[in-house]
């Protein structure tokens, strides 16, 4: 029997597909049209197939394959959505273990104290709920962790015992409140925390009333106070990114709850059903929802102070896990260089958060990632040179890229044309622009430039121990612009 591949498709993008399906699977899969001659290949847009039948050698002969789906092809659960899959999670986790089963209007906490208006999201960790609270009214966001999940396993709640007279810890997602909740899927740890804006880059400078430059500073200050309040009692983040950072809400509380459902979305119900058409299992929610937009509030609700979330790979400063979780874009070379195929060795927790302390600096100033389109780690380390210098003279010996990227030299072997053109001090000057509906321009000034610069530059030591602490960092000139 041949080899079938099922793809089931909104019908959204079922004309673009009709026409043009030799493209689409060779996008998709990464393989030439040639190799469909020897595979059977159906794509099911909605109930009707695109057929491949007649059209590829074997066709006849694949009946025992072929079978015409009403809706998306059911999990092994036995359970299928009916309806919008987009931003909802997978129905796979609703079993033992995983996700708790949440509906829209349910009660959450003792004495049914939250209840719940719209989803913020999902991950690994299970899911986060908005919740309005019934005994104060305001909004909050509960977080429901994976039934999996023993008090121990979750940082969140090791933020509440920290030393808060330290400055900085009013830029940290602290829990308000903590409690369990049990369901067919196990016990749930659930952490309340405050609802928060959007994440302070890419777009953020787009939707600042005030001088988004003076604004964006004083935000890249606070991210690097509440650093420093994780590092002074004794936490490295892990995962210290600006998808990580966010905005403080404002006036969200003068809202009521059809007014913020209008600025945010009302929720949709994607609806859950069993594909024997028989009850559901007893961990499966009746329906999914798409998780709510908050980036699409305005700026009157947008305040110029960020908080820092997701403690998810956390760890003691004196106790690094084996792997880090942060994406590579934010890792410094002496973490890149090491066999991604073994346990990390002699982490500087400290120093790796003070590298993407630097990336995260650059990026809230900027606007934009400052290393990005990267996905191969020699070539990111190759950018690191071109950057930084020449690694230390053991590294560059041991860096088994190195000549695909430099000479022995240290000269780069490509774009040999432009080699000069693409620098820390070239990142530093090119202006974000937008046309929509009018031209706005982000820029940094020549001072500005040279004084970030100096402090990027600093920060960006290969070295771990050569590099400035957070507090150092703090101290720089920059801060006082």
């Amino acid at each position: 029997m041949e080899t079938g591949l099922c793809i089931y498709l909104p019908k959204e993008i079922r004309n673009l597909l009709v026409d043009r399906k030799h493209w689409f699977l060779s996008t998709l899969c990464g393989l030439p049209p040639r190799f469909y001659l020897f595979y059977h290949t159906f794509i099911y847009v909605d109930s009707n197939p695109i057929g491949s039948r007649g059209e590829y050698p074997g066709d006849d002969d694949a009946s025992d394959i072929y079978q015409e789906l009403d809706h998306a092809p059911a999990n092994t659960l036995g359970t299928y959505l009916d309806g919008i899959n987009d931003g909802v999670e997978s129905l796979e986790e609703y079993q033992g273990g995983g996700f708790h089963p949440i509906h829209l209007g349910d009660f959450l906490g003792p004495d049914d104290h939250y209840r719940v208006i719209h989803k913020l999201g999902y991950g690994g960790f299970g899911t986060v709920w908005l919740c309005r609270d019934t005994k104060s009214s305001t909004y909050v966001a509960v977080k429901v962790m994976n039934g999996d999940v023993t008090p121990e396993k979750v940082p969140d709640l090791t933020l509440i015992n920290l030393d808060k007279s330290i400055p900085g810890a009013e830029y940290i997602a602290i829990p308000l409140d903590n409690f369990e909740v049990t369901g067919p899927n196990g016990t749930h740890q659930c952490i309340v925390l405050p609802v928060l804006g959007p994440c302070v880059s890419p777009n953020l400078w787009l939707k600042l009333d005030q001088d988004p430059a003076t604004v964006l500073r004083k935000m890249a200050k606070q991210t690097a106070q509440a650093l420093n309040f994780l590092h002074k009692n004794k936490i490295c983040h892990g995962d210290f990114r600006p998808s990580n950072i966010l905005v403080k809400l404002t006036n969200l509380y003068d809202l009521s709850e059809d007014e913020l459902l209008t600025l945010i979305g009302t929720p949709i119900q994607s609806q859950v059903k069993s594909e024997l058409g028989d009850d559901l299992p007893a961990g499966s929610p009746n329906y999914l929802v798409p998780r709510a937009d908050i980036s699409d509030l305005g700026s009157e609700y947008l305040t110029d102070e960020i908080c820092v979330i997701d403690f998810g790979e956390s760890y003691p400063v004196n106790s690094a896990p084996d792997n880090l979780g942060i994406p590579e874009n934010y890792l410094p070379p002496d973490i890149l260089l090491q066999n991604e195929e073994e346990p990390l060795k002699d982490i500087n927790g400290a120093a790796c958060d003070v590298w993407a302390l630097g990336c995260t600096l650059f990026e809230i100033r900027q606007q934009i990632p400052l290393f990005y389109m990267i996905y191969d780690r020699d070539e990111l380390v190759a950018e690191y040179v071109r950057f930084f210098g020449k690694l230390p003279e053991s590294w560059w010996n041991e860096w088994a890229g190195r000549e695909d990227w430099f000479d022995e030299k240290g000269r780069y072997l490509r774009d040999l044309d432009n080699k000069d053109e693409w620098s820390l001090e070239v990142a530093l000057s090119k202006p974000s622009e937008v046309v929509d509906p009018v031209k706005k321009v982000l820029s940094t000034d020549e001072k500005e430039q040279k004084v970030l610069a100096d402090l990027l530059y600093k920060v960006f030591q290969y070295e771990p121990g050569k590099r400035l602490s957070v507090e150092e960092v703090l101290r720089n000139e920059w801060f006082k612009l």
